[in-house]
């Protein structure tokens, strides 16, 4: 003799088992992000390292050429035909400026 629930059970999944997935996956995204973060900051690290050089380099080219210095937010490069950009973004917001002590190029928003 069957029971009575046996006949009144549904295929599915209970709320419990709904609630452990959700639990599982919600561990896995938070691992996922903590992992990605510190790569991602790494990339900009190198993007802006990699853009001060080209820009420390145009500015040897200009000074070598024009016998001066460009202006401090490098816009010269620009007008004199040695950059294709009026102002030149950084990876984290704001743009590259010419340090006229060192005369070198600087990121002054970087963390």
């Amino acid at each position: 003799m069957k029971r009575k629930s046996q006949y009144n059970r549904r295929p599915g999944f209970s709320l419990l088992e709904v609630i452990a997935a959700v639990v599982v996956l919600a561990v896995v995204a938070a691992a996922t992000v903590a992992a990605i973060a510190p790569m991602r900051e790494k990339s900009r690290q190198k993007l802006d390292d990699h853009n001060v050089s080209q820009l420390n380099a145009i500015v040897q080219a200009y000074y070598m050429e024009m016998g001066r210095w460009p202006d401090t937010n490098l816009v010269r490069l620009q007008r004199d035909g040695y950059a294709d950009q009026r102002r030149h973004p950084t990876p984290y917001g704001g743009y590259y400026t010419f340090d006229a002590t060192t005369q070198k190029v600087v990121n002054l928003n970087r963390p």
